[in-house]
């Protein structure tokens, strides 16, 4: 009798071992912050161009002190579960416009402390733009979020202070019906935010535009379908088959961007 329950138990003993109690699973980090005398803070600027407006910022802050429940899914249902983390903790921040110009501004700790001894990850920003174009006047766009990662990598920067400049243009669909008209932003070239590890306090500049008299417009073309039919905003033309890549990192666009450039003739639509 004792041989039979031998290997039972044994294997509900193993299993048991290996089991987060239900109260490890319903416990939750203290996100109280609570930044020491020599903590790290940064002072977030954004300078905004005319109809450009900056979206609140998120924060995400990690803690290699707490942990919690996390569930997880591979392949659909057929793996899944709950498995003990590192905390993590996401904030929105507002920028709050200065009394003159049109810089915005926030102040946050790197490092926040607190009994979970919350660091900053990451922080991602983005803003809303407001279009006086003729084709989408009063049309508004989110933009995609930038972000940038805080962790001490072999490549990370260590200066307190940093800058980053995004200029942007307007991609505007062309429909039947001019009500319906469409307005996208494009960078003018990709960006890839380095990596952040101050040596200390300082403040991190970015400063958005958007060229709105740089406009290109695209419309479907009548005769062909799957492609589109661009133009340029010095009137040159070209055709692309997928309309989310008009404009991605496009060569003539770059050129008719940038200052002291003559001629941008030789330069047509990205082939993908």
């Amino acid at each position: 009798m004792k041989k039979r329950l031998g290997i039972p138990l044994f294997v509900i003993c193993s299993f048991l071992a290996g089991c987060t109690s239900a109260s490890d699973l319903d416990r939750k980090a203290d996100r109280t912050q609570s930044p020491s005398a020599d903590a790290r803070w940064l002072t977030l600027i954004v300078k905004a161009a005319d109809g450009v407006e900056p979206q609140p910022v998120t924060l995400q802050y990690a803690s290699e002190k707490c942990k919690e429940a996390t569930h997880y899914g591979v392949g659909g249902q057929s793996q899944s579960g709950t498995a003990m983390m590192r905390a993590l903790n996401f904030e929105k921040v507002e920028l709050v416009r200065e009394a003159s110009g049109n810089a915005y501004k926030a102040r946050f700790a790197i490092d926040a402390g607190g009994a979970c001894q919350w660091k900053l990850v990451s922080l991602e920003t983005s803003f809303k733009y407001r279009s006086n174009h003729r084709l989408v006047k009063g049309r508004e766009v989110i933009s995609h979020g930038n972000e940038f990662n805080f962790r001490s990598a072999k490549d990370a920067i260590r200066t307190p202070n940093v800058k980053a400049e995004f200029a942007y243009f307007p991609v505007i669909l062309v429909k039947d019906d001019p009500s319906k008209n469409e307005l996208r932003l494009r960078p003018k070239s990709l960006f890839f935010p380095p990596n952040l590890d101050p040596s200390a306090s300082g403040t991190m500049t970015l400063e958005v535009r958007v060229v709105e008299d740089m406009a290109m417009t695209v419309r479907a073309d009548p005769q062909e379908g799957h492609r589109y039919l661009v133009t340029y905003p010095d009137g040159a033309t070209g055709t692309s088959p997928y309309l989310d890549t008009v404009g991605v990192e496009d060569e003539r666009m770059q050129c008719l961007l940038s200052a002291g450039k003559k001629s941008c003739a030789e330069l047509g639509p990205r082939r993908r």
